[in-house]
């Protein structure tokens, strides 16, 4: 049947369980463990000129999550992989992100998993910056209950999305009262004297934070630890980088001015970086997309 492009949108696609189904058919069961008890992990990232960014680091992700909370995964990374592709092949040039999302499938008593389920789905986000912009957070404390697994529990931003936008902030800063761990939707990295800092344990592993640190040792020095507190607010600079965002200098926390309130030279230097690291990563996959 003829579709006149310019009055007929076009269909969007998902993947449910290897199928191609319209995308408003992904849908779970109402029994569903990842509805009813929240026992999903998930991975979202960018698609650019059709190419998922660093696909393998979070399909990695992906299965270490899994295990962490005792979920398998029935199609394994390389399943998942084609799922990927099979949706950005489907939906076509518009695709700009992904979302994998692996739930404890439907359950007769709400607690024992049989066949767990894999959606995986297109997102809309604007394009990656290409100038760095000063953000600010808020801080609050609170530990993930299992902070090496991304799972969908995300209850303690929701719960403080209101006071995040009234700040005008983009994330929540959690800290056990001592240090500083991570961002509710991104991983956290100070600059001091010249040496960039990340945490490495106690967090979740940050995909877009490891292409971060890869640039990041060709120019300066790198040490993967905790944050004290009084580090963090004694900070020269202050970033975040997330899948979706890409690397953030965070110019104020609570109010409180990161260094001198603008966007550092460290940051400037390192979201150039990064914007290259990613070019030459579309840029090699694009030519190797014909041997998939």
């Amino acid at each position: 049947m003829y579709r006149d492009p310019m009055t007929t949108p076009a269909p969007r696609w998902a993947i449910l369980d290897g199928r191609r189904v319209p995308h408003d058919a992904a849908t779970v069961h109402a029994s569903d463990l990842g509805l009813r008890r929240g026992y999903a992990v998930f991975e979202a990232f960018r698609v650019e000129q059709g190419v998922p960014l660093f696909l393998e680091d979070h399909l990695a992700r992906l299965a270490r999550s899994a295990d962490a909370v005792g979920l398998p995964l029935p199609r394994g990374t390389d399943g998942v992989g084609a799922d990927v592709h099979a949706l950005i092949d489907a939906n076509g040039p518009s695709v700009t992100a992904a979302h994998v999302l692996l739930t404890g499938g439907p359950s007769d008593d709400g607690i024992t998993f049989h066949t767990p389920t894999t959606v995986v789905t297109t997102l809309n986000v604007g394009p990656r910056a290409t100038a760095p912009t000063g953000a600010t957070l808020i801080s609050h404390q609170h530990t993930r209950q299992f902070p090496e697994a991304k799972t969908t529990n995300y209850l303690t931003l929701m719960r403080l999305a209101p006071a995040m936008r009234a700040a005008g902030a983009i994330d929540v800063l959690y800290h056990d009262g001592v240090h500083a761990a991570e961002c509710a939707r991104s991983a956290l990295a100070i600059v001091r004297d010249g040496t960039l800092v990340t945490r490495a344990d106690g967090v979740l592993a940050s995909v877009s934070m490891k292409q971060v640190v890869t640039v990041a040792r060709e120019r300066m020095p790198v040490e993967e630890r905790a944050i004290p507190l009084e580090e963090l607010h004694g900070a020269d600079e202050v970033l975040t980088s997330g899948a979706a965002r890409g690397l953030v200098p965070i110019v104020a926390i609570d109010g409180r001015p990161v260094g001198e309130g603008i966007v550092g030279p460290h940051a400037r230097a390192l979201f150039a970086a990064f914007a290259e690291h990613v070019d030459r990563y579309v840029a090699a996959r694009r030519g190797s997309a014909g041997d998939r």
